[in-house]
C-alpha cells in the first residue's frame, strides 16, 4: 500500500469533532495519490470567556506547529475561524506567520485566510454568511469580510458558544440557516465554524440555491491543497470540483478549465499565505 502523500497538518480546538472527519474523509476521497492529514488538538478552557478560550488556544498553536512539521507535513492549517479573525483583520496572516516561524518555515494559513482566498477564486463578491456564533463573533466576521473587499449582504448566528453547543446541530437546522441568510444578490454562501457539520450538505445545497456554499473546512483543505499540489475532489462542491488544478500526469485528468471569476490576485498577502 502506498504511503501517504503529501502530508497536511491541522490544529483544532479541543472541543472540535467535525474538522478532522470532514479532513480524512477529504483525504480519502482524493483520486490521486494517498493524502495524509496529521493532527493536533489545542486545549480549550470552556470555562473561560469565548474571547479568552480563542486566545488560550492561539498560545499553544505555534508548539502545535512545530510538533506538526517533525511529521514532514507540507502545510499547517489553524483550524478554528472565529479565533483566527476575531482580533481583526490582519490578525489571521500574523497567527499564519507565527506557526510558519515555530516550525521551520513550514508553510501556514488559517480557516479565516482560506476562506477569504477560496471566495475570490470563485469570482465571489457579494457574500452571504451563515454562522453558529454569538453575537459579538458575528459582528467580527462581518468586518472581518468586508475588510476582505466582500459585500457581506446578509450574516445571521444562532448563539451558540462551542462544542456540543455546535457540533450537535441537525442537517434540517442547519439547512434552515442558510436559508434564512441567503439573498438573491448573493453569490456565494460562506457556512463558517470548523465544528459545524456542513460538509456533506454542500452538494445539496448548492443544487437548492443555485450558487456556491463554502464551508470551514472545504475551504481549508482547499487552501491547503493549493500548496501541497492536491488536485480537484468531486462531489464535495464547487469550490474543490472547479476551483484546483490537476496536478500533471495524473490519468484521465480533464483538460484545464479555469475556476470562475479567476483566482486570487498574485502576489497579494492572501495569496501568498495560501500558496
Amino acid at each position: 500500500m502506498p504511503r501517504p502523500s503529501p502530508r497536511i497538518g491541522v490544529i483544532v480546538p479541543s472541543i472540535n469533532v467535525v474538522a478532522e472527519d470532514d479532513m480524512i474523509t477529504l483525504a480519502r476521497a482524493v483520486p490521486q495519490a494517498p493524502v495524509g492529514v496529521h493532527f493536533a488538538r489545542a486545549v480549550v478552557d470552556t470555562a473561560r470567556p469565548v474571547a479568552e478560550q480563542f486566545r488560550q488556544m492561539l498560545d499553544a498553536a505555534p508548539a502545535h506547529a512545530a510538533a506538526l512539521a517533525q511529521a514532514g507535513v507540507a502545510v499547517t492549517a489553524f483550524a478554528c475561524t472565529s479565533a483566527s479573525f476575531f482580533q481583526g483583520p490582519g490578525a489571521d496572516l500574523e497567527i499564519a506567520a507565527s506557526l510558519s516561524a515555530r516550525s521551520g518555515g513550514v508553510p501556514a494559513l488559517t480557516t479565516a485566510t482560506a476562506a477569504v482566498a477560496a471566495l475570490h477564486a470563485l469570482g465571489v463578491r457579494r457574500v452571504s454568511i451563515a454562522t453558529p456564533y454569538l453575537d459579538w463573533v458575528v459582528q467580527a466576521e462581518r468586518a472581518f469580510f468586508e475588510q476582505a473587499g466582500f459585500e457581506v449582504l446578509a450574516i445571521n448566528g444562532l448563539q451558540r458558544r462551542g462544542g456540543a453547543d455546535i457540533h450537535d446541530i441537525d442537517d434540517g437546522t442547519l439547512e434552515g440557516l442558510v436559508a434564512a441568510v441567503d439573498r438573491p444578490g448573493a453569490e456565494a454562501v460562506f457556512v463558517s465554524c470548523t465544528d459545524l457539520p456542513a460538509l456533506g450538505l454542500v452538494e445539496r445545497l448548492e443544487a437548492r440555491h443555485g450558487k456556491p456554499v463554502v464551508t470551514s473546512n472545504q475551504a481549508t483543505w482547499w487552501a491547503c491543497a493549493q500548496i501541497a499540489g492536491i488536485g480537484p475532489r468531486p462531489g464535495a462542491g464547487r469550490l474543490l470540483r472547479d476551483a484546483l488544478p490537476w496536478p500533471p500526469g495524473v490519468p484521465g485528468a480533464p483538460r484545464p478549465r479555469t475556476a470562475p471569476g479567476g483566482a486570487v490576485q498574485p502576489g497579494s498577502a492572501r495569496a501568498e499565505a495560501v500558496r
